[in-house]
């Protein structure tokens, strides 16, 4: 019983870590189906939403942003959309709304969470297009354009960025930047199959004829692709379009990032279980099944793993591989120690990393089971 446990357990860590990434790569080897940018007939009308709580700090170069987007000034608007800002966010976003007359100010009546002024600005929004951003994130001039381009092709439904987040200066940041290469690695060879069902939540266009109201409990990045891909739309991940954002600092900062994210999307992606139903959409599903699902349960596998191998330990078997996960544990630990110190992790830092999310991991989906909504930033 302990052998099969622990052989089922480092089976669904080893699939969903390395065998599925090595599948995906051999179908696109196979039959790609990319979907690749080209200059549109006419340019649509463009809605740039950003919504904000208190970002006084940020909005002003936000903006400025914008206005440098090389899209024709006449098809672009760009529509502030506060959930109950107390600071100096609505003086500045009202300069510039006297300076251009695309920038309008829309101010929830009461707080509403960052999906709530999402809706309420899509609402309002004339575009044909709706463009979701963050007002911390930074984008090339290019990047519209690009997004947009995608859509002369009528199978794509969302258009996704792909995020650069620098050189992080701490243990903890080093290492999710290697985790977030490769989930962008990941969502590209997907984005090329025709199966992601994901998008960066600081920058993704969507049809308005497919955008759905936002349900406040699930993360934008999570609900909005799935959507889409309900409808019968392709979700792209445009890799030419690149938007700049930064990492939670510190240890407390990625941990309650990760936290939040688990909870939302866990949350999210049952509530469209159609998805996940192999005989209507076959490839989606097999994707959020192993891009997801199974990632976020691996905190989950690897206790079942490593209590299952202390059984088989005690009983004399496995023993080496009970000390190999002793070993990586202990590195984690130091990790963890060094980082907590502000000194150096070197290689401790990446298993450090690597627990930390995985933590994350467990911590939302408790959250999730427990049903506790996460609706703010």
């Amino acid at each position: 019983m302990a052998y099969s446990a622990w052989l089922a357990s480092i089976a669904f860590v080893a699939y969903t870590w390395m065998v599925y990434p090595l599948l995906l790569l051999a179908l696109r080897w196979l039959r790609p189906r990319p979907i690749r940018a080209h200059a549109t007939a006419e340019d649509p009308f463009v809605s740039v939403i950003v919504p904000v709580h208190n970002e006084q700090k940020n909005i002003a170069a936000k903006l400025e942003n914008c206005r440098e987007l090389t899209y024709p000034a006449d098809r672009l608007e760009i529509l502030v959309a506060s959930d109950g800002s107390t600071d100096g966010t609505e003086a500045i976003v009202r300069g510039f709304q006297e300076r251009d007359a695309r920038v309008r100010w829309l101010a929830s009546e009461q707080r509403a969470g960052k999906s709530g002024v999402q809706n309420l600005a899509a609402s309002a929004a004339r575009g044909e297009v709706l463009f979701f951003t963050d007002a911390s994130t930074r984008m090339d001039a290019g990047a519209l354009r690009l997004l947009v381009d995608v859509f002369a092709d009528p199978r794509a439904g969302l258009v996704t960025a792909k995020v650069h987040f620098g050189d992080p200066a701490d243990a903890v940041g080093r290492g999710q930047g290697f985790y977030w290469r490769f989930e962008f690695f990941l969502r590209q060879m997907e984005s090329d199959l025709g199966l992601l069902g994901t998008a960066s939540g600081c920058a993704f266009a969507v049809r308005r004829s497919l955008f759905r109201p936002l349900p406040t409990c699930y993360g934008d990045d999570c609900i909005a692709p799935l959507d889409v891909r309900l409808q019968g739309y392709r979700v792209v991940q445009e890799p030419s379009a690149l938007v700049f954002d930064s990492m939670p600092q510190g240890i407390d900062g990625e941990l309650r990032a990760r936290v939040r994210m688990t909870a939302r999307n866990w949350s999210g992606t049952w509530a469209r279980p159609a998805l996940l139903n192999p005989l209507r959409f076959p490839l989606t599903a097999w994707g959020l099944v192993s891009h997801k699902l199974l990632r976020w349960l691996t905190p989950v596998f690897l206790a079942v793993a490593f209590l299952s191998n202390t059984v088989l330990a005690l009983a004399g078997r496995g023993v080496i591989l009970w000390w190999m996960q002793v070993g990586f544990y202990l590195s984690a630990f130091v990790g963890w120690e060094l980082t907590r110190k502000q000194r150096r992790a070197w290689v401790f830092g990446y298993s450090f990393s690597f627990c930390l999310a995985n933590v994350g991991f467990f911590l939302g989906m408790v959250k999730a089971f427990r049903n506790q909504k996460i609706v703010a930033y």
